[in-house]
């Protein structure tokens, strides 16, 4: 029989995500009557997503789903200048969501791209890493296998540096940029890494709760980088975590004294 049932503090939407959903309604309020399109998911939260549709926003893939003039916004990962520009060029009225986080970094890349090489530490097929990778030439890698891989690839002889997706595990991106110090001595490491202030607050509180539990619920989607990084974290000692995307999926399995459950 479940006994407790704790709730992780700090929970819950980050700053970045509530910017996101508020810069849509606002678009669409702002544009009463007028088809608003979003490209990609807003935010990788399937909730937030069917709650917009039946408000009236449409989501895509691609700008070719949009006619020319209409109204587009960018999800909160960010986009490729390519995109922007694809969508000037279509006339397009322009509407950016992206977390003023994910921006820092990509103005971080289009200030070094003329003068370093860059390893860019994220996952690949990302909607946040292909948008930062679109601003410049980089090596992307994802574990510290991949560092090494790069070792014939890099310059000595020109700077380097790294960027990181802001959404990653502290613990997993630590192995990659310290084996980037091991193969590449001459790295410049940036004066403050890019992983997002509240990823870290919340994977801490994962992290202090697992003394106290048997098994951790993490209520996100699946396809989200910041709730599948919390599952993984809850999953080295407890190995009975789950995700729960919906309401209706939540079965706590009996023999569980108690469980925590984590916001995302």
């Amino acid at each position: 029989m479940l006994e407790k049932i704790y709730l992780a503090n700090p929970r819950g939407f980050c700053a970045g995500v509530k910017y996101a959903i508020s810069y849509v309604e606002q678009v669409q309020a702002a544009n009463s009557g007028e088809q608003i399109y979003v490209r990609k998911e807003i935010v990788h939260n399937r909730r937030v997503v069917e709650d917009m549709k039946k408000r009236g926003i449409r989501f895509i893939n691609d700008l070719d789903e949009a006619p020319d003039g209409s109204t587009v916004v960018f999800s909160a990962h960010g986009v490729a200048p390519s995109v922007v520009e694809a969508a000037k060029q279509r006339g397009m009225k322009i509407g950016d969501a992206t977390c003023p986080l994910v921006t820092r970094v990509h103005r971080k890349a289009r200030k070094i791209k003329d003068t370093h090489q860059i390893i860019y530490i994220g996952h690949e097929g990302h909607d946040e890493a292909i948008g930062t990778m679109g601003e410049a030439s980089m090596f992307l890698v994802e574990s510290p296998e991949d560092v090494v891989r790069l070792k014939d690839r890099i310059d000595p002889d020109k700077p380097l540096t790294y960027l990181m997706q802001t959404t990653l595990s502290v613990a997993d991106t630590k192995n990659v940029v310290d084996q980037i110090s091991k193969t590449f001595p001459f790295v410049e490491h940036p004066a403050k890494d890019d992983i997002c202030y509240a990823t870290t607050e919340r994977q801490e509180a994962v992290s202090l709760m697992m003394q106290e539990i048997d098994a951790m619920l993490v209520i996100g989607a699946d396809n989200s980088s910041n709730s599948l990084r919390l599952l993984q974290l809850a999953q080295k000692s407890k190995p009975h975590s789950f995700i729960l995307s919906k309401r209706s999926l939540v079965e706590i399995k009996a023999g569980f004294r108690s469980s925590s459950i984590k916001f995302k």
